[in-house]
């Protein structure tokens, strides 16, 4: 029975055998919770620790949900750039 998680791996080789669609998504989801660890930070100041881990599990679920709804547009920025890129270099 396993009582960890096993993380993804993330160098290159792993990340290149990946969807781009999905990559770019991941880093929408992980700047969105940086936004909103910033603007609970007020909010975060005089709780415990097991608080502010409840809370940081909360905006990183939160992030990946708004993430993969469309977000706010960041993932699809990425991508567009990607392939205006590949279409100007064949």
């Amino acid at each position: 029975m396993k009582v960890y998680f096993e993380l993804p791996s993330y160098d290159f080789r792993s990340l290149s055998k990946r969807d781009v669609k999905e990559v770019a998504t991941e880093f929408e989801a992980v700047l969105l919770k940086q936004v909103l660890k910033e603007g609970m930070r007020p909010l975060l100041r005089n709780k415990s620790f097991s608080q502010r881990m409840y809370y940081d599990s909360f905006m990183e679920a939160v992030s990946r949900k708004l993430a993969e709804a469309g977000g706010v547009g960041i993932a699809e920025f990425i991508l567009k750039q990607l392939e205006h890129n590949k279409n100007q270099n064949p």
